[in-house]
């Protein structure tokens, strides 16, 4: 059966009580400063990531908010940097129009609002009073993006469709549908259309598989779109959502490597990894769940490597890639949380560095 509750933490104080007890129903517990829990490690390196001043990750191009949103999230999975978490968010709350539309107000971008909505219900903060800039209404704004009664010109194969609007085109996939629905489950009574469940059931692949491209003629199987759309599907819960989850389920069994990797854009990486190991997990998988957690912590900077580096998930062997966003996905997996699962209850304060 598919866990109908979240994994939380108990306060710091209790754990050495209770432990015993507890050693197959939790685990994950809260860290000190420093701390040999791997998805600590990771969470406090990359909190440690974000910018003194902005609270933001900053890339080669500025800030970057969909990566933000990704570290506030692994903070949240771990447990850890409860100040940090709540300052990159806030932060996210003052940029919710340069992330959603490019700073544009007649750009509209149904990813962004995705994951926003996602860090609110992990946050469990007002989903309809995210900031107060005029898009703080992220439930309002991404159901204004769905296809169907409330935006109507859209094809009719695209009814329940999240979509963008933009002069660029359209670059609504298969993961801005899946955080949508995932999202509006978490983070209203009403949850999602059965529209856009029905929708997002329908890009299935005959294989089992998501693909990441809507609507295509061909479905292209993908690791990551699946492992998205199984988080989502999970969370929804309803029987063809289930049913449909196990059965992408059973293609991520067969597509994971001996050594508990999985491959994306042709490389056994630690996002991919990370994205089927969660999914694995939402299903209930431990074994093969647990695998792909191995691998992960293959590419986990440790003891013998340089002190600033130490906690960091590398993309792959052979190449580091971004650091940042390697880890950020990885953190949730390795703290065995999903997206349809991360909270901030019991969070707590400080940034964890690996014990060495």
């Amino acid at each position: 059966m598919f866990r109908a509750t979240l994994r939380r933490r108990l306060p710091v104080g209790l754990t050495l009580l209770v432990a015993p007890l507890l050693v197959l129903s939790t685990p994950h517990v809260a860290s000190a400063a420093e701390t040999r829990d791997r998805a600590d490690a990771g969470a406090g390196w990359v909190g440690r990531a974000l910018d003194d001043d902005t609270h933001l990750v900053t890339g080669q191009f500025g800030p970057d908010y969909g990566q933000t949103a990704d570290a506030v999230l692994a903070l949240s999975a771990a447990g850890v940097g409860r100040g940090t978490a709540r300052a990159a968010t806030r932060a996210l709350q003052a940029h919710v129009l340069d992330y959603t539309g490019g700073g544009d107000t007649n750009e509209y971008y149904a990813g962004p609002f995705a994951k926003l909505l996602v860090v609110a219900a992990a946050r469990r903060t007002d989903p309809r009073s995210f900031g107060s800039s005029i898009r703080a209404d992220l439930v309002g704004e991404l159901r204004g993006l769905e296809c169907g009664p409330r935006r109507p010109g859209c094809a009719a194969t695209d009814r329940g469709r999240f979509s963008d609007i933009s002069q660029f085109g359209d670059f609504s996939s298969m993961f801005s549908q899946s955080l949508a629905v995932l999202g509006l489950a978490r983070a209203t009574a009403a949850g999602p259309s059965q529209a856009s469940v029905r929708y997002l059931l329908s890009q299935q692949c005959d294989n089992g598989a998501f693909p990441e491209t809507l609507g295509a003629a061909t479905c292209t199987a993908s690791v990551d779109a699946t492992g998205y759309a199984v988080q989502a599907l999970v969370t929804v819960g309803t029987p063809a959502a289930r049913d449909a989850a196990a059965e992408a389920g059973r293609w991520l069994v067969r597509r994971q490597h001996a050594n508990g990797s999985f491959t994306g854009n042709g490389t056994r990486n630690a996002n991919s990894t990370a994205l089927a190991t969660q999914a694995l997990d939402a299903l209930d998988r431990t074994k093969r769940a647990g695998e792909g957690r191995s691998f992960l912590r293959s590419l986990q900077a440790t003891c013998g490597a340089q002190p600033a580096l130490r906690g960091s998930v590398r993309y792959s062997r052979t190449d580091a890639g971004d650091r940042v966003l390697a880890t950020a996905q990885a953190v949730p997996a390795l703290a065995r949380v999903t997206l349809g699962e991360v909270t901030s209850a019991g969070s707590v304060r400080g940034l964890p560095r690996l014990a060495c």
